[in-house]
């Protein structure tokens, strides 16, 4: 066997990060004994220093035409699939990530990357198969559990996003991103109880999150509970008064909001509650 080289790459504002190991840099291997390749995969690293990708994609390209007939070449194909995504050319990037993915499939970087351009180009089933794969090598992961979220929902699928979001918040509670999130999904399911509890722990973490409070004023309507709920609007008037509009509407609901003819009665209101 040829010598082994490892060549870094620092990739800056990429998306996709699983494609970047710790501090930021992803490691390739490859055979130094490749020709002309090592060569031009080192000139496109500097491109991507230099701030050109573009022509970084190109070297890669032409590394790719260089390497040897039915080398695979995985660290190439994944390169390229991370330029493509950051120049929003997700139809490429897929192409280049299933390349590199055939000739190592469970490579749990590529599978991430794999999982964000599925979910680019619309795919959300292969999105949702990707981001399996990932978590179940790496479970409670945050960044890819929540990509995952966002892929059950794409599918309709509450009850299994709930179930993630879940798994996530006990392994890491202090993402309150996530336990935000999670209210959302279960106030869709009707689990008021689960959302209040969750929007909760959203304020514990971020007390000044006014949209928090306008949702927890609405699941506290939801549930009958209206002087809980106006104290709920009146911290987010007072936090941000552009959520006037939202809290105005909430509280127009028939079935269990309150009826306010003078907007301006309704302001004095929130801001005794606050109070």
């Amino acid at each position: 066997m040829g010598r082994r080289a490892d060549v870094k790459l620092k990739i800056g504002g990429a998306s996709i990060t699983e494609a970047m190991a710790a501090g930021g840099r992803l490691r390739w291997h490859m055979d130094a004994n490749d020709g002309a390749v090592a060569p031009l995969l080192q000139r496109a690293i500097a491109q991507v220093h230099a701030g050109r990708p573009d022509a970084a994609r190109a070297l890669c390209e032409q590394a790719l035409a260089a390497a040897p007939a039915g080398a695979g070449h995985p660290a190439i194909h994944q390169m390229l699939a991370v330029l493509c995504m950051q120049a929003a050319d997700a139809p490429a990037a897929r192409r280049h990530i299933q390349a590199s993915l055939a000739t190592r499939p469970d490579h749990l970087p590529s599978l991430k990357i794999a999982g964000d351009a599925a979910r680019a180009t619309g795919d959300w089933r292969d999105a949702r198969r990707c981001y399996e794969q990932v978590l179940a090598q790496e479970p409670g992961r945050p960044d890819v559990a929540l990509a995952l979220a966002d892929a059950l929902l794409a599918l309709h699928d509450a009850a299994a996003c709930e179930r993630v979001l879940a798994d996530l918040v006990g392994r890491a509670p202090s993402l309150h991103d996530a336990w935000f999130r999670l209210s959302l999904v279960r106030q869709d399911l009707g689990d008021f109880d689960g959302a209040i509890d969750a929007l909760h722990r959203v304020l514990a973490l971020t007390p000044h999150h006014a949209e928090a409070e306008v949702n927890l004023g609405i699941v506290l309507q939801e549930t009958g509970r209206i002087d809980d709920a106006m104290q709920a609007y009146g911290r987010a008037y007072r936090l941000r008064e552009d959520t006037f509009g939202r809290i105005a509407h909430a509280l127009s609901t028939p079935r269990v909001g309150r009826l306010w003819l003078d907007l301006d009665t309704l302001r004095a209101a929130l801001r005794a509650a606050a109070a």
